[in-house]
């Protein structure tokens, strides 16, 4: 048992110590505070007093709406009602960058017809420019009908309408809450792909790495291999949990340092703590799955140069589960989704997704979490024995050729043993 806790913290602790590690994580935590704070950022080279895009508006109508439009003092645009010409020198006056936007209005109150002309990409603008002209357009209807404020309130006032489950033991998600779950499961699942690859990869770089250098042989004649496996396992793993909470630590004083009430919003409004640790149990049990293949993907090659060749297999199978994961979001009932869930090397993602954004009955999730179990544990007895013999090989990598070569060099090793 002591030699286990020596490698897990010769791992851990070497992975710490590197350089290439630290400078990754400050530059994470820049980046991470930099992209919370980036509205303070552009805001400070920029001038403290913005000028309101100025719209000339050519009213032809009847009601005079223009001039109504020009008084209207609640969007963030400068109405201008164009008298100097038609249409056509109003939009010239814009050409020549007089005015940012045309507004041309015919018709009446009932039959009111708007053409926006508008060089700007941004469809948000035309959409406030429509709300500004109804907003105007309502007011002008109520103050023909002669309608009080009383009437107003009543004709604008929105109704009460509550969705109720149609079972007792049902749940009824709303457009708020629903919106919430989604883009905490994405997220989650986004942050669960990132993690299982990235220390994925490091797992059998490290296994690679101390091979290269035949350091490897001088630990295998100390310490028993599947020992040494599980230790860098959970060495990197812990390695993992320390970059989580930087990360972590980071978005908290990005978020104090903005000076909003975002992080309030997050911890009592969107934040499912349920969801969470389900998040927390996935990452962990996939990355066990994930990281048993790699360790083993590490001892079979020679040299570190060929990590990525032999990960490529598992990671394709990771971008798969993501990509399906993203995909589900907006149909987690759907029965594909269902059914690939049960598959081990989906499951992180796919039940994370479903338990997120639907209701999966507690049997179902207690089955597959089990499945999950039972396969990372057998995954790691293959991995154990695979990589046993295949930190002693050395050779062009093949993955057929070496995992035969590897389970033969267990055995014999076995043998010699017994």
């Amino acid at each position: 048992m002591s030699n286990f806790w020596t490698t897990v913290g010769h791992t851990a602790s070497r992975r710490l110590k590197s350089k290439s590690f630290m400078w990754s994580m400050i530059i994470m935590v820049l980046l991470i505070i930099g992209l919370i704070n980036a509205n303070n950022i552009m805001s400070s080279f920029t001038d403290d007093e913005e000028i309101a895009p100025s719209i000339a508006v050519v009213d032809k109508t009847e009601d005079t709406i223009g001039q109504r439009l020009e008084g209207y003092e609640e969007g963030t645009f400068d109405y201008v009602n164009y008298t100097e010409g038609n249409e056509e020198d109003a939009i010239e006056a814009a050409e020549e960058e007089e005015y940012e936007h045309v507004l041309v209005l015919s018709g009446d109150a009932l039959n009111l017809e708007a053409d926006f002309y508008d060089s700007d990409s941004d469809f948000t603008v035309s959409q406030e420019v429509n709300q500004d002209v109804q907003n105007v357009k309502e007011a002008l209807a109520a103050s023909e009908l002669d309608l009080n404020e009383e009437e107003l309130e009543m004709m604008y006032a929105p109704i009460s309408f509550n969705e109720q489950p149609l079972t007792p033991e049902g749940e009824v998600q709303t457009e708020e809450s629903h919106m919430q779950a989604y883009w905490m499961v994405y997220v989650l699942v986004m942050a669960t792909y990132i993690i299982i690859i990235t220390f994925g990869t490091m797992i059998a770089t490290e296994v690679a790495t101390e091979k290269s250098s035949r350091v490897m042989e001088l630990i295998v004649s100390s310490v028993n291999p599947v020992t040494q496996m599980l230790g860098k396992l959970v060495g990197i793993g812990i390695v993992g949990i320390i970059n989580l909470l930087v990360l972590v630590a980071a978005a908290v004083i990005g978020v104090m340092m903005s000076g909003d009430d975002m992080l309030q919003t997050i911890v009592g409004e969107v934040t499912d703590i349920t969801l969470l640790l389900y998040a927390l149990a996935f990452i962990i049990l996939g990355y066990f799955l994930y990281g048993g293949i790699a360790a083993m993907l590490g001892a079979l090659v020679s040299r570190a140069e060929e990590v990525n060749q032999a990960l490529q297999p598992l990671i394709i199978v990771a971008m798969i589960a993501f990509f399906i994961a993203i995909f589900g979001l907006n149909s987690p009932d759907a029965t594909f989704i269902q059914v690939m869930s049960y598959i081990p090397f989906f499951a992180p993602q796919l039940l994370f997704l479903r338990i997120g954004m639907g209701t999966v009955p507690m049997w179902e999730i207690v089955l597959i979490i089990g499945i999950l179990i039972l396969s990372a544990i057998l995954i790691n007895i293959l991995a154990a024995r695979i990589y046993k013999g295949g930190v002693l090989m050395y050779g062009k990598f093949s993955f057929k050729n070496g995992m035969k070569q590897a389970v033969t060099m267990s055995k014999k090793e076995k043998n010699e043993q017994g």
